[in-house]
C-alpha cells in the first residue's frame, strides 16, 4: 500500500464516525474561531451546544488536540489547526500564529 491510500484510508477511518454520529443534526452554526494566546498557546473557540473534535500542529511538528486554550507550541511558531464537527460542513481548517 502506498503512503497517500494509507494517509487516505486513515484519515477516512478517523472523519466518518464522526459525520456519522452527527448526520441529520443540521447545520453549524459557525465556525471554530483562533486566535494567539499566552505564550505559546492558542485558543480555539467552538460555537455553544456545538460538537467540534480539534488538532493542532505547529511548524516545529509539535501536535495538540482540544479546543479552549491549547498550550505546547513553540512561541510565535504557525500552528494549523483542523477541526472535525458533528454537523455540517462537518470539518474546518485554519491557522494563526502561537502567542510570544
Amino acid at each position: 500500500m502506498n503512503k497517500i491510500a494509507l494517509r487516505t484510508a486513515i484519515a477516512s477511518a478517523v472523519i466518518a464516525p464522526v459525520m456519522f454520529v452527527g448526520a441529520g443534526a443540521g447545520t453549524a452554526t459557525a465556525a471554530p474561531i483562533l486566535s494567539a494566546g499566552g505564550a505559546g498557546e492558542i485558543s480555539i473557540k467552538v460555537p455553544d451546544k456545538e460538537s467540534w473534535n480539534c488538532f493542532a500542529l505547529d511548524s516545529n511538528f509539535g501536535l495538540k488536540a482540544g479546543v479552549g486554550t491549547v498550550g505546547g507550541f513553540t512561541r510565535g511558531s504557525n500552528v494549523t489547526v483542523f477541526c472535525f464537527g458533528t454537523t455540517a460542513p462537518f470539518f474546518f481548517t485554519g491557522s494563526v500564529k502561537a502567542g510570544t
